[in-house]
């Protein structure tokens, strides 16, 4: 009697849990999934000890750095810090271990033009040691040393003093009125120097030789021109008889003669010529001419292999031919760059993707088989970002689903409470913005990995 009732036990608790083990079609129920994780259960990689920083082992391509055959995503902090004073470069030395406890594995160090050459003639009359040791600082701590370059007058950096007072007016960019052009746009005030003018070119190429030449190069990653070559957006430019003379020496080997094209005589420049399609191909052309040749007097001491980044500048705006004058063919002409770096690539007044950055670089890409590894020109900088978290959550996401597997850029790593473009405070600790990154690198390094394979 007692085996009869247990036998029907069973047989009832076998009924009961039928249904539980599959469906009225014999089809398997899914196991209940994980509950999705906070952004603090991903551990913390936790400090490398002694990385591999050997620069044999470098390369560049599909998009990515690689270090000894491995995809290594970059996280580079950019201090704006004057490195040709001994005290300020040391900083950098100083704090290159929080660096590390950040998870920070590359270093971009600063050299404008203006800082080793007073006289502006070229030639380097500041020691470059403080700067040495910044790039064999880094190197050691095996981290990755890269350097900008500053060598032009719109959006921060300075042509030196010397070189405006060795030469005359001829040196400065002309607005559509004929007047020499300060950076108002920025809010700099600098004197803004005609990108035609040969003085200009030749000395400052030769800045970028002579700091090229003070270097242990074979430390270096790469090298970014200068900070987001443009002309501006908000004053048309140049109209200087340096631009003349290019102008119409490029009309002449390209055949062209159609009047509507011709450079006006007189001021002020009309409208009708500000804005012809012909005159904005030939100023985008320009403008990467003039990346390339910087590149090259680079390239002309490191090597020809010798990797180079150039700043992108997109807003999406109806200004833009005023910055780039065409910006499909100012990318077309762009030969020299091995890292392309995207800015801006969030519309903060709508705070939403800017895609229309990403989708250009993409096009040409495309169209020219180059393979640019795409970033962003400050992916973060303290004083633009103030955001709720989620919010900065949504600009890292955008950048990682628009492409970006090279590594993110953080501007300006500095120690300032009181200076609103520092990331950091006077204690060295994240302020809002660098917070959302370093309390959760654990996390975005699982979403870097998670969307690569997405994409694939």
């Amino acid at each position: 009697m007692k085996m009869a009732r247990r036998i029907l036990q069973a047989l009832m608790l076998a009924l009961f849990l039928l249904p539980s083990c599959g469906g009225s079609g014999g089809e398997d129920v899914p196991a209940p999934k994980d509950e999705p994780k906070s952004k603090s259960d991903y551990p913390d990689p936790g400090i490398e000890k002694n990385p591999i920083v050997d620069y044999t082992k470098w390369s560049i391509h599909d998009g990515k750095f690689y270090l000894d055959g491995k995809w290594k995503f970059l996280k580079i902090a950019k201090p704006l810090t004057i490195t040709s004073n001994p005290p300020e470069a040391q900083e950098i030395i100083d704090e290159l271990d929080d660096m590390l406890k950040y998870h920070y594995n590359t270093v971009e160090i600063c050299c404008s033009w203006d800082w080793y050459d007073t006289d502006g003639d070229g030639h380097l009359d500041k020691s470059t040691e403080p700067l040495r040791k910044v790039v064999d600082a880094v190197y050691a701590k095996g981290m990755y040393p890269c350097i900008n370059l500053g060598n032009y007058s719109v959006g921060g950096n300075s042509v030196p003093e010397g070189f405006w007072s060795s030469h005359g007016d001829e040196i400065y960019a002309v607005d559509r009125n004929g007047n020499p052009v300060t950076d108002t746009e920025y809010g700099f005030g600098s004197k803004v120097v005609s990108l035609f003018n040969e003085d200009y070119l030749k000395a400052s190429r030769q800045y970028i030789r002579e700091i090229a030449q003070a270097l242990d190069l074979k430390k270096v990653l790469y090298v970014e021109t200068t900070v987001e070559p443009q002309y501006m957006g908000a004053i048309a430019l140049d109209y200087s008889e340096n631009a003349r003379k290019a102008y119409n020496e490029w009309r002449k080997r390209n055949g062209i003669s159609d009047p509507s094209s011709e450079m006006p005589e007189t001021f002020p420049i009309p409208d009708s010529f500000v804005q012809n399609k012909t005159w904005n191909r030939f100023r985008a052309w320009y403008l990467a001419e003039w990346v390339n040749g910087d590149a090259a007097a680079w390239r002309s001491v490191a090597g020809e292999k010798a990797y180079v980044a150039v700043d992108y500048l997109e807003t999406d705006g109806a200004e833009m031919y005023l910055r780039n004058g065409d910006s499909d063919e100012f990318l077309r002409n762009l030969t020299c760059a091995d890292i392309l770096q995207v800015n801006w690539h969030w519309k903060f007044t709508a705070s939403a993707p800017n895609k229309a950055a990403y989708d250009r670089v993409y096009r040409i890409m495309k169209e020219t088989g180059r393979d640019w590894a795409v970033s962003e020109h400050m992916t973060m900088n303290g004083s633009d970002y103030g955001f709720a978290e989620a919010t900065l959550d949504r600009i890292l996401e955008n950048t990682l689903r628009s492409g970006t597997r090279f590594g993110w850029e953080f501007t300006n790593y500095r120690y300032s409470t009181t200076d609103s473009f520092t990331l950091y405070d006077s204690q060295g600790k994240p302020k809002r913005a660098m917070r959302a990154v370093d309390n959760y690198w654990g996390y975005w390094l699982h979403r870097i990995e998670e969307i690569e394979k997405e994409s694939l």
